[in-house]
Order: C-alpha cells, then sequence, then structure tokens
C-alpha cells in the first residue's frame, strides 16, 4: 500500500467552523470513516475511491475529488490550500463503474 499524495492539499471547514487539512488519500479515508457526521452516497462513494487510492496511486485524482463530493454533500465548505473554491469534477465515472463491477481489488 503507498499513499501519493495529492499535488495541493485540501481545506475543509467543518460545520463548527473548525478547519481540517487533507494531504492525501489516507489522511481523508481516516476522516471519513472515524469523523464523518453522516452517511451518504458520495461519503461511501469517497471511501471506495480512497481505499481504491491507496492500493492503485494512480486513482488518487478520483479520491480526492470523490473526497470534495463528500464534503459537499455534508455541508463542509471545501477549497484547495491555496483558497480556491472545489467543486467536484463528474468526469471520473469509469473509474467508479470499474471499481463497483469489482475489476479494483479493495
Amino acid at each position: 500500500m503507498k499513499e501519493v499524495p495529492w499535488g495541493i492539499a485540501l481545506s475543509v471547514t467543518l460545520q463548527n467552523g473548525m478547519k481540517r487539512q487533507f494531504c492525501g488519500p489516507y489522511d481523508a479515508l481516516d476522516f471519513l470513516e472515524n469523523e464523518w457526521p453522516m452517511h451518504g452516497g458520495q461519503q461511501a462513494r469517497a471511501v471506495r475511491a480512497c481505499r481504491a487510492a491507496l492500493h492503485h496511486p494512480q486513482y488518487s485524482d478520483w479520491a480526492k475529488n470523490s473526497f470534495i463530493a463528500a464534503c459537499i454533500e455534508a455541508s463542509f465548505a471545501c477549497s484547495d490550500v491555496l483558497g480556491r473554491a472545489k467543486p467536484p469534477r463528474p468526469d471520473l465515472t469509469s473509474a467508479s463503474r470499474r471499481l463497483g463491477a469489482g475489476l479494483i481489488k479493495r
């Protein structure tokens, strides 16, 4: 298992106003599994994507974008550490389909 850090970390503002910084799929997965306030479709998708990225570094961008989508679903403000707002990119369905079809071992 090898983590590939994200080129630019994400800054997430939680509902209580506290800011957290996430540098890669391992940080995001730990938060998603242990501290996430609600379980929804985007959160589950982000967990799968982060696990896949830990085993297959080429999925690191998919994990980051899935984590962003989960943050938006949970009403967290999310930006890169440079301060730019990060909306989720919808063009990541092929990786999601491969994971859902069992082509990526978890």
